[in-house]
Formats: structure tokens, sequence, C-alpha cells
């Protein structure tokens, strides 16, 4: 992670687990950030994965764009190579949970009386246009679900 305490970016080197987005930071969470009802954007990432650093460059000032202004919760899960290389027990249940095999991959789901309503999974590279329409989508759905 960044050295000034407050990391806009996860690193390659940063340990494996599962971050939030809170307070303008990435915060070491729990796969309990994923329990509760409401939208979720997931990138899941590998340490080891080229890819994933290309991706590094979309992902987080998406996040930054995105999240002052957004009812979603942005989180990553980070490995080192899949399950295979992975010493957090939450992020490798994660992986297996949403059926990973890709990297980078972004999950967008919307959870509604603990039950996935919406999930959409972007797999390899994904452009900020992609991002950004997933976010739409899901943010309308969530929006003809209110009641009025």
């Amino acid at each position: 992670m960044a050295s000034s305490g407050a990391p806009r970016r996860l690193e390659p080197s940063s340990p494996h687990g599962v971050y939030v987005w809170r307070g303008g930071r990435w915060a070491a969470a729990g796969r309990g950030e994923l329990d509760g009802d409401g939208l979720y954007f997931i990138y899941f990432s590998n340490s080891e994965c080229g890819a994933c650093r290309v991706f590094d460059e979309v992902w987080y000032p998406f996040v930054e764009m995105v999240s002052g202004r957004s009812v979603a919760r942005f989180l990553v899960v980070l490995c080192g190579w899949f399950t295979r290389d992975c010493s957090s027990e939450d992020a490798k249940s994660l992986f297996k949970e949403f059926d990973v095999h890709v990297s980078p991959t972004v999950v967008v789901l919307k959870r509604s009386n603990g039950r996935v309503e919406k999930l959409l999974k972007y797999e390899g590279l994904t452009s900020a246009l992609t991002l950004t329409f997933a976010y739409a989508n899901i943010l309308a759905g969530a929006r003809e679900a209110q009641p009025g």
C-alpha cells in the first residue's frame, strides 16, 4: 500500500485480502462486507497479474470519480494467483463463490432482502465506459425498486 497512511490504491505487494473503499481510502475488511443489501462493485485482482496492473489505471480512478456520489460499495479482493496462491481465507472464498478464473474480473451485484437480484460479471480488461454503464444500469434498477 502507499506509505501516506491513506492508500488511494492497493499495490501488488499489499497483503492478500478483502479491501473496501471507505472514507477516501482502501481499508482491510472481510467477506462480511458483502453480507448486507446494496450495490457492490468487486474487483478481483491477482498480484502476479500484468493485466491487473493495466486495469488498475481504470479501476482506481473510476472508484474515486463515482464513490463520492454513489450508493454502491467498492471492494478489491486480492490474491497472489487466484486460490492457488492466496494467504487470505476470505479472499480465497470469494474467488470461489464468484467462480473467478480470469483476472482482472469485476463483479457488479445488487443484493436485496438477502438475495442477489442482479449480477454482472466482466472478465479481462474492462473500460471505464463499461464500468460506468454497469453502474448506471444497476443504479437505475435500484431506483426503480425504491418505493415512490
